[in-house]
């Protein structure tokens, strides 16, 4: 359970269904729309949804908080039980319960690797720090949708499919769903996003 839920606060990080109006689109196009809008973002501070599907649990288990993100690779998931997941580009650090446990990024690359997507999401770089994985890029008229499979078998073994969901109006994460190979998986939406406000819950943890 720990690391499956690391590795996906690592991927991750922001339903409706892909419909008729959605089509494939190039790189490029989605990179300059991403780029140009988020370009300006230095925060951003949203509510959060994290749902869990576990094959050995028969309910789904939901938990919600407020994510914090802050340039240039500063996360936080504030969980509404006191819980928090805090990463920065060096560190990662997890309180559960009473337990609070620490690690570097840089000690194991999958990690760092997830770290880098749900960072590039934030900034616009997405599909550089997505080259070790194959995708799928779907445009619609409201959002784009990204469907990332790894392509190296240590991560592969971990995750069998990252899904990314845009909002097109800001270009912000919406959605993010990240599927391991026995069918489990962990969903977490993004709600009500506040961009460019001062942040200083950082200093808190």
């Amino acid at each position: 359970m720990k690391y499956r839920l690391i590795c996906i606060l690592m991927c991750l990080g922001m339903c409706l269904s892909v419909n008729a109006q959605e089509n494939s689109c190039n790189d490029k196009e989605f990179m300059n729309e991403l780029e140009s809008k988020t370009s300006k973002i230095q925060t951003i501070t949203c509510k959060f949804i994290q749902t869990q599907s576990i094959s050995v649990l028969s309910n789904k288990v939901l938990k919600k908080g407020v994510f914090y993100y802050q340039r240039p690779e500063q996360i936080l998931l504030s969980f509404n039980n006191g819980d928090y997941i805090k990463m920065t580009s060096e560190d990662f650090q997890m309180k559960n319960g009473d337990r609070i446990n620490k690690m570097k990024v840089e000690s194991n690359p999958m990690l760092r690797e997830l770290k880098n997507i749900l960072s590039a999401c934030m900034t616009g770089k997405v599909m550089n720090s997505a080259k070790d994985f194959q995708h799928e890029l779907k445009k619609g008229e409201l959002k784009y949708t990204i469907i990332m499979t790894p392509k190296k078998k240590r991560v592969a073994s971990k995750i069998k499919e990252i899904v990314l969901e845009f909002d097109r109006r800001n270009m912000c994460l919406n959605k993010m769903r990240m599927t391991q190979p026995n069918g489990d998986y962990t969903l977490y939406e993004f709600l009500d996003k506040e961009l460019n406000k001062q942040i200083k819950q950082f200093d808190k943890q």
